[in-house]
């Protein structure tokens, strides 16, 4: 970041600006987190076919909220800096994880991508229907477990940054 005057300090507006979006970030993964734990809580690594139909709905639920939460820190908000990845320490398996966590929120979980839906229309009887191959709306209990390090990691580290930047932010008590 640099100042009109060509510095290379951030500016108070930036930094506040910075402040504020960790701090969003971390209610972001907190929620994230509750989410992954639920899964976890309850079992909720299912297929369709594996147990009710209920059952799958409230699992695909609390999968949803999961990766939109989780993806939300590091989608790009017009007139705010990007988040700072360099928070977001990964090993290989935990990026594709990460990637895989976004392109779903991207293509299932957010906005509704009709070519990963596979789409064969059919008639029954003089009804026209589909048959549908929906994505699936599970995770395994290694990657809820994997999700759940990698916002623990993350929420420490953007802790660490918070408190970086809070003295010269924050009003002394």
């Amino acid at each position: 970041m640099s100042s009109k005057h060509g510095s290379n300090q951030p500016t108070t507006q930036q930094l506040l600006q910075t402040y504020q979006l960790l701090h969003v970030a971390q209610q972001d993964l907190s929620q994230a987190a509750f989410f992954c734990d639920h899964l976890l809580h309850k079992g909720w690594t299912q297929e369709p076919w594996e147990g009710t139909w209920q059952t799958y709905l409230h699992q695909s639920a609390y999968v949803t909220a999961m990766v939109v939460a989780y993806c939300r820190p590091f989608a790009v908000s017009k007139g705010w800096p990007k988040f700072p990845m360099r928070l977001v320490r990964l090993n290989l398996e935990e990026k594709a994880l990460h990637d895989r966590l976004q392109n779903l929120r991207n293509e299932v979980y957010a906005h509704t991508d009709v070519a990963s839906r596979a789409v064969r229309p059919i008639t029954l009887g003089s009804r026209p229907t589909a048959i549908e191959v929906l994505p699936p709306m599970r995770f395994s209990v290694e990657e809820l477990k994997a999700i759940r390090r990698i916002i623990y990691s993350t929420s420490l580290n953007i802790q660490a940054r918070l408190e970086d930047l809070s003295p010269s932010l924050a009003p002394p008590e």
